[in-house]
């Protein structure tokens, strides 16, 4: 079955995106926020710092990444089959539905699996594909606004008694806290079955980031139009003055959200506001740090060899993303070693950032060998409901490779 060749930049970028999100989860210790024991040798001073910074250089920014290049990898399926003649909306619809299996089989384990919503969310994508690019455009930036956060804060500032009061279930964050604290593997697996999706999901509205996502999957759908990652060179310039003003508003706006505590109005108020201007952040900051891989990729991917460990990386991202979530638990849960409370955010980020290299060394290693990880290959055969695709390269391939 013949492949699409390739881009390495978007592989390298998915990589790049796939090492914020370790980093991310390492230091929330896979999502089990309970404090640390201040008396072990493993929680620093410097924890506070290194937990902040994290959460501002990476939180909300690797999903974004990924989710625009959801959408720009959407299109390069859809236009190559349809260069071949093929009608592959259907084929695509059921390679979602077989990612959301995925996804509900990983979230069982761990509570902030992605892919599920990935899969769900891409659907509309295939509505989507033939619509005009400036009607998409318009889309985007309807979502990107957060219309329905917006009302609230008319409300809220109409209204100055009205009470902002987003629900996760009802105690299912605490609950989830103290199971994957101190429950078995099976107490995990049954909470997250249920309470932990009505946690994962309703916390993804009330942050904005469902609008966002599916803006970004609209966004990347139309600039896979133009061919941007097949044509660095004539879109360089661009790129450099979208990040440059990407980068400046994010800087106002994160100024604008350091001093919305200090102004005079209700918590509800300020609370809906930050979650609407740390929404336009992220998606500024996004942009820009995109902006600026694609600018160092260019100039410098001829020279530098670490763009062809991220591209490795990335091309066995589902892979590595299910394989160091898995870790991650194991490390931290109490069903595994139960380190989440004996180990600060600068040794967590540490530990995150060395499953980072080992997952690029092995990565590099196996491509050397195979076509496929084996999670994409599980997922393609799945796709295609045939099993006897190969997984490992011909030894013409290998010396290609």
């Amino acid at each position: 079955m013949p492949t699409t060749p390739r881009i390495q930049v978007i592989d390298a970028l998915r990589g790049f995106a796939l090492l914020g999100i370790i980093m991310i989860h390492s230091i929330e210790h896979f999502e089990l926020f309970m404090p640390v024991n201040a008396e072990s040798p493993l929680v620093l001073e410097i924890d506070q710092q290194v937990f902040e910074s994290v959460l501002f250089l990476v939180s909300g920014k690797a999903y974004s990444i990924f989710a625009f290049l959801f959408g720009y990898s959407f299109f390069i399926q859809m236009k190559t089959k349809e260069l071949q003649g093929v009608d592959f909306r259907n084929v695509f619809l059921w390679r979602l539905l077989v990612l959301l299996a995925i996804g509900l089989v990983h979230s069982m384990i761990y509570r902030g699996d992605i892919l599920h919503i990935y899969a769900l969310m891409g659907m509309p994508l295939v509505s989507l594909y033939k619509v005009g690019s400036r009607t998409l455009l318009v889309v985007t930036s309807l979502l990107i606004l957060q219309i329905p956060t917006l009302g609230m804060i008319v409300e809220s500032f109409v209204d100055p008694s009205y009470i902002y009061t987003p629900y996760y279930g009802d105690g299912y964050y605490e609950e989830g806290e103290q199971i994957y604290s101190s429950g078995s593997l099976w107490d995990v697996v049954v909470f997250n079955l249920y309470k932990a999706r009505v946690v994962v999901w309703t916390w993804t509205y009330h942050t904005g980031r469902f609008f966002q996502l599916m803006a970004l999957f609209i966004l990347g759908l139309v600039i896979a139009r133009q061919r941007y990652f097949e044509n660095l060179k004539a879109y360089r310039y661009k790129a450099t003055l979208i990040g440059y003003f990407s980068l400046i508003f994010m800087l106002l706006l994160n100024l604008y959200l350091t001093g919305v505590e200090s102004f005079d109005w209700t918590d509800s108020q300020k609370q809906l506001v930050m979650v609407v201007v740390q929404s336009y952040l992220n998606a500024f900051y996004t942009t820009a740090i995109c902006c600026g891989f694609i600018l160092v990729y260019f100039y410098f991917s001829k020279r530098v060899k670490i763009f062809d460990y991220l591209s490795s990386y990335g091309r066995l991202s589902l892979t590595n993303y299910v394989s160091q979530a898995l870790i991650g638990v194991l490390i931290f849960y109490d069903f595994g070693l139960g380190l989440w409370e004996y180990v600060g955010a600068t040794v967590s980020l540490i530990f995150g950032l060395g499953l980072f290299v080992i997952q690029v060394v092995i990565s590099a290693r196996w491509l050397k060998t195979y076509k496929y990880g084996p999670m994409e290959w599980l997922w393609r055969a799945l796709t295609y409901k045939d099993f006897s695709i190969p997984m490992k390269k011909t030894d013409w391939e290998t010396v290609q490779s």
